[in-house]
């Protein structure tokens, strides 16, 4: 049998290459000494993970999985062993900065937005390249443009891409035309009427959306009936067509309205009031899945306050994982500062701001610790592309933010690999690391049921059985 060993990267930083080169010839890669922690909430000492092919063959003591004949050992001794993550809220069509979101900061001169879109549906290969390096093995873009609904097919078949889940345009009663530019980039359908409801739900499945998702803003109260009325018919449309339906809604009030409707997933934290027991009772009943996304609006609050003070925010990317060009916008303030009312410039301003966010992020994290409570599904998700929550090393923030709310690190292991697969309805194939899954897994260098911040330690990305050094994933 082969040998090899998870050496540390300054010392030998060759090794890895040709670890690389005999893994792809072999059939068999053989990970043994290090600390499995598998999804399930088990955890296995010294513990071999046998992988033949794309599949992982063997999970457990060096007894229980012997090593086939030629496989090429790599020695994880000190190391831990997790799931790959799942985002379960992402948009391959936004691109981490205000370029991708002209409803927010039009500046068409610098950042014309078709342009834009189209460079995004040209190269998702750039946001595929920063998951992988930032230890993502999955994602789940709920909504976008109708190409994105094309790369859950594309991403399966790539080993240097994630598993994609795609629920395609939005329906929505609220959508900013700026998104909307022509047949082939547009975000928003329309639930004005009964009729637009069955044709918006009929459109998604035809271009084979993976799901309906709302945007599901708070009517002004006369208005309350009539598209509550529209939210239920969504959610029966959308259970007529085989198809999951997801909802944003940010309120209490509108967040049991998705439910009623047959919401499975509710892609952002209510933060308006404190959540109550019927809510609780109705995520439960619907066996729904809540995504907090703790960090997106404070992020973007961040954007908006780096732009007025004529700062570039420094960016959290630990692996280097987002692309050259990303990093050169965002640091790229100084024409936009002009486009900020003068007014919210002052650092007064900028401070008042962030306070805001901040205490709608503290009843976000109230929120969060009694859906856990409740022993209701929670998954890790950022809502990347927003600006400065970037695709890729944005999960760590998120993760991080889960842990300073009141939940414990061994959950938000879980929340982030085996709920996540839940929810992209993929659980047999990934999320934990069971005997006949897909071999996407990570190797940390410090145990994540500890502190989240274990998996900024990533080493080593394993995605379909091709096992990458981290470093050999960064981008710059």
């Amino acid at each position: 049998m082969n040998e090899r060993r998870l050496v540390p990267i300054a010392f030998l930083p060759c090794v890895m290459a040709l670890l690389l080169a005999s893994s792809a010839q072999a059939q068999s890669t053989v990970i043994a000494g290090g600390t499995v922690i598998d999804g399930t909430g088990r955890s296995i000492r010294d513990a071999t993970v046998v992988v033949t092919g794309d599949r992982i063959a063997c999970v457990g003591s060096s007894a229980e999985c012997p090593a086939p004949a030629g496989a090429t050992r790599v020695d994880a001794t000190g190391r831990f062993i997790t799931p790959g993550l799942v985002d379960a809220h992402v948009h391959f069509s936004q691109t981490g900065w205000i370029d991708g979101r002209p409803d927010g900061l039009s500046v068409p001169d610098l950042y014309p937005y078709p342009e834009t879109a189209r460079a995004l549906r040209a190269n998702p290969g750039r946001w595929y390249r920063a998951y992988l390096c930032s230890g993502i093995t999955a994602v789940y873009d709920v909504g976008g443009h109708p190409w994105t609904t094309r790369l859950p097919g594309a991403a399966e078949r790539d080993p240097m891409a994630p598993h994609v889940r795609a629920a395609g345009p939005l329906i929505t009663h609220a959508g900013p035309a700026a998104l909307n530019v022509d047949e082939e980039i547009y975000t928003f359908l329309p639930m004005a009427t009964s009729a637009d409801v069955q044709s918006s739900v009929a459109k998604l499945k035809a271009m084979g959306a993976q799901a309906v998702k709302v945007w599901y803003l708070a009517p002004q109260p006369a208005r309350r009936a009539e598209l509550d009325a529209r939210m239920m018919e969504v959610g029966a449309a959308a259970k007529a067509a085989g198809l999951d339906l997801i909802v944003h809604a940010t309120g209490l009030r509108e967040a049991k309205v998705a439910l009623r409707a047959g919401a499975v997933l509710l892609v952002h934290s209510v933060e308006d009031q404190r959540i109550d027991d019927e809510f609780l009772g109705l995520l439960s009943a619907n066996r729904a899945v809540y995504a907090p996304t703790l960090t997106v609006g404070r992020n973007a609050t961040r954007a908006s306050v780096a732009i007025g003070l004529g700062q570039r925010f420094p960016i959290d990317d630990p692996g280097r994982c987002v692309d050259a060009d990303t990093v050169a916008k965002i640091g790229n303030v100084e024409p936009l500062r002009p486009l900020i009312p003068e007014e919210r410039r002052s650092p007064d301003v900028a401070f008042r701001r962030l306070e805001a966010v901040g205490a709608r992020v503290a009843l976000m994290g109230e929120n969060l610790q009694r859906v856990h409570a409740s022993g209701n599904t929670i998954v890790a998700a950022t809502d990347a592309g927003n600006p400065l929550t970037l695709h890729g090393p944005s999960i760590y923030d998120e993760m991080e933010a889960m842990q300073a709310a009141g939940i414990p690190a061994a959950d938000i292991v879980l929340m982030a690999t085996r709920n996540g697969a839940r929810a992209m309805g993929r659980a047999g194939d990934f999320g934990t690391l069971e005997a006949g899954r897909i071999a996407d897994l990570l190797v940390l260098a410090e145990d994540p049921r500890t502190d989240e911040r274990a998996f900024r330690t990533l080493t080593h990305v394993m995605r379909a059985g091709r096992l990458h050094r981290q470093a050999d994933l960064a981008q710059r």
